[in-house]
């Protein structure tokens, strides 16, 4: 019974270590769509492009708190449809063992056609 439970302990510390591991990885990559996506969404409703990427600014820093980047808002010219908001974070793994892990967030959100805007 000893000799199975010193055989088997590193491997079931090893197997729960991984496990949350994947469980942050995951969690990091939900929460840079999320931030993104919700970038997107304050830039796409914002009349200029200066006033959209100030939105998108603070939608991320509301959502991530200084993990990520400032995001990169494409897409808010005339003629365009959609804004595109991209966003890279660095995630802290130290608890692990892992250094940083570096996610991207992407989101694309409709303009609306009937806004007045300046270019």
């Amino acid at each position: 019974m000893t000799v199975e439970f010193v055989l088997l302990a590193p491997l079931l510390l090893g197997l729960m270590l991984f496990l949350v591991l994947a469980g942050r990885v995951v969690e990091a990559h939900g929460e840079a769509d999320g931030a993104a996506r919700d970038a997107a969404r304050a830039a796409s409703v914002a009349r200029s492009l200066g006033a959209a990427q100030v939105a998108a600014d603070q939608a991320v820093q509301a959502d991530v708190r200084g993990e990520c980047g400032l995001p990169i808002v494409q897409g808010y010219a005339r003629g365009s449809t959609a804004v595109v908001v991209t966003l890279h974070c660095q995630v802290d793994l130290a608890f692990i063992g892992y250094a940083t892990l570096h996610v991207n967030g992407y989101a694309v959100a409709p303009l609306d056609q009937f806004v007045a805007r300046t270019y």
